[in-house]
């Protein structure tokens, strides 16, 4: 008998074979089922308690709705139920393909055709995946990267200086401020090394700041042949390799060179697009003097022609800064330059005047002078003995106004009597910012200049509104939480009565020992505190009182639920 052939085997068609083969499929089917359930699986909850969210169920919409210029999607549209249990949700989308790259991705829901914003995103699950945390859950949701940004956002970087990690994504262009003019037209410094993963433009920054730098800039416009040397200088480095072109801030030029000024500009803007490189400038804000503006050097109208932007420094005055940079683009800029090239500068520096001026300050030396504490009970410490203490420059039975919401400035400020009588000190914030921010946007301003973009431990965070600014061109209002703004007082021992005006008694603990009373103050974004040091001593025995006075945080920084209030003018 002839034996069967491979082939032959393949063509038996028994019944027994039939089964075996059914079954090897279905048994293949459920394998692959349960291998795509468990490596990708197509959405996932996670309630803020940290476990998964009962009853919540997702389905992938057939029809992604159009999204906006600049964006992609990176997964479908998964359409939500509404979970039992309650918010923060932690959501994990899947991806329609891997990505390595995880920069300038989001959590976006569709209303009506409309997307928004949900949170940011960060890759999971080896790039297949995207994770971020809404507050309440949306009806829908996708992830879309933004591919392009709605407004430009340039940023300083001080020379070596190490950029600030939350600020990668969002600027559009460096300039790391490395080179100054030196009185012979050439340029003093190296470009600062910045990390490989940033891919944002650079344009390095040459500024004159200095009164040296200064005279070295008019001397220098003063000469053609300096002139052509300077430009020269400015080429090099802006044709290095890398450089997308040169941004010049000359704020202090002296107005007799405003000739010079312009055609120094105009030549070196020539030969810079020649090369396909853009130049950028600082200037300061005109000023009003009466019916005319004072511009000092700088022609706007030629400047803006000549230029590829121009960043406007302010007014710096907080209690001004509304009513004069609305005068300034309202009556003089909107007929003299393109406003889509105008950056306005914004900064994360607090200030407080008084009647010898404005003086800068960071958010730490503001928190640390509101929080303040001075012993006003002049008699012994003792057991169970009483002593007043009081926030020395927030008590208002001083005069002092406490922490407040100055709908002038748009930020958290207090006002306390001190040197020179009364002084001002108003707290730079993410909630003031994003009202600089919507400033710009109000006009039509074609981005933001941020003034640091460097690591700042006494700085606060700015750079979520900012983010939010880039990825939409704009940005939510609010005025800090007032519940949030009064003072809280603790102690480690005794007992605390609290008074209503920046006050306190405390009643000292029956044994006698060091003990610490602690006055916490916030901005409405973060708070803040600082404590005092109080010895309670046997009666007899001489009495001692020591502050540390350094603000610190007191516990993570916390994002309080703020007030709407009322846009600028």
């Amino acid at each position: 008998m002839k034996e069967p052939g491979p082939f032959d085997r393949m063509l038996e068609s028994s019944a027994s074979q039939d089964r075996s083969a059914r079954l090897i499929l279905i048994g293949m089917g459920i394998l692959g089922l349960i291998l795509l359930i468990l490596v990708l699986p197509p959405f996932s909850v996670l309630s803020g308690g940290g476990g998964s969210t009962p009853g919540t169920t997702s389905t992938a919409s057939r029809k992604l709705p159009k999204v906006p210029e600049g964006y992609e999607a990176l997964s479908a549209l998964m359409k939500l139920d509404k979970p039992k249990a309650s918010g923060p949700y932690s959501l994990t989308v899947s991806l329609i393909e891997q990505v390595t790259e995880g920069r300038n991705l989001g959590l976006y829901t569709s209303k009506g055709g409309k997307w928004e914003r949900l949170a940011a995103a960060t890759l999971v699950n080896n790039g297949n995946a995207a994770k971020g945390e809404v507050a309440e859950m949306p009806a829908n949701v996708a992830v879309l990267r933004r591919t392009s940004s709605a407004v430009q956002i340039t940023g300083w970087l001080a020379s070596g200086g190490q950029i600030d990690p939350r600020a990668l994504g969002v600027l559009g262009s460096i300039n790391p401020v490395d080179y100054t003019p030196n009185a012979e037209g050439g340029l003093v410094g190296s470009l600062t090394a910045l990390p490989a993963s940033e891919k944002a433009n650079v344009l390095p920054t040459v500024r004159a700041s200095t009164a040296k730098e200064i005279e070295a800039v008019n001397a220098i416009l003063a000469s053609p042949q300096m002139r052509d040397t300077h430009i020269n200088a400015l080429l090099q480095v802006a044709l290095q390799q890398g450089n997308a072109g040169i941004d010049i801030d000359y704020q202090k030029v002296s107005p007799a060179q405003k000739p010079d000024f312009t055609a120094f500009v105009t030549v070196l803007a020539d030969r810079l697009h020649q090369s396909n490189r853009s130049l950028t400038l600082t200037l300061p804000a005109p000023v009003k003097a009466g019916v005319a503006w004072d511009t000092g050097a700088y022609d706007w109208e030629a400047l803006g022609k000549a230029a590829d932007a121009v960043k406007i420094v302010p007014e710096p005055d907080p209690s001004l800064y509304y009513q004069r940079m609305s005068e300034v683009f309202n009556n003089f800029l909107k007929s003299k330059i393109d406003l889509k090239k105008v950056l306005l500068v914004i900064g994360s520096q607090s200030r407080e005047k008084g009647s010898d001026g404005l003086r800068v300050l960071s958010l730490r030396d503001g928190l640390t002078l509101a929080s303040a504490i001075e012993v006003r009970t002049s008699s012994a410490i003792t057991p169970n003995s009483s002593i007043v203490l009081v926030g020395k420059n927030i008590f208002e039975d001083d005069g002092a106004t406490g922490l407040r919401w100055d709908d002038v400035a748009f930020s958290v400020a207090f006002s306390y009597p001190g040197r020179g009588g009364q002084r001002t000190v108003w707290l730079e914030n993410a909630l003031s910012v994003a009202f600089r921010l919507d400033l710009a946007k109000r006009f039509g301003l074609g981005g933001v200049a941020i003034e640091s973009v460097g690591l700042d431990p006494d700085g606060p965070d700015i750079w979520e509104p900012i983010r939010t600014f880039t990825e939409t061109g704009s940005v939510s209002l609010a005025a800090a939480n007032g519940v949030l703004l009064r003072p809280v007082w603790q102690s480690q021992a005794g007992a605390i009565e609290a008074g209503q005006k920046g006050n306190v008694v405390w009643k000292a603990p029956a044994q006698p020992g060091s003990y610490d009373v602690s006055l916490i103050i916030s901005d409405g974004v973060i708070r803040a505190a600082q404590k005092i040091i109080l010895e309670v001593r046997q009666a007899g025995a001489s009495p001692s009182a020591s502050a540390t006075p350094t603000a610190r945080p007191a516990g993570s920084p916390t994002s309080p639920t703020a007030t709407p209030t009322v846009r600028p003018p």
